[in-house]
């Protein structure tokens, strides 16, 4: 194992980068989410008020 100088240790680059395109689908899923989170309460609410249409 090679050990490193300070000057190479700054050098080093890494990490997250955050692109338009991560940024777009980071947004596609929070409306997924969200509208997900409104089915469920609709349903939710229309179960508790009997409000829900026959199967048959």
């Amino acid at each position: 194992m090679k050990i490193l100088t300070e000057q190479e240790l700054k050098q080093i680059k890494g990490g997250f980068t955050l692109t338009t395109t991560s940024i777009k689908y980071i947004g596609d899923l929070i409306e997924i989410l969200i509208s997900a989170g409104r089915k469920l309460g609709s349903s939710i609410r229309r179960i508790g008020s009997g409000n829900i249409c026959p199967l048959e």
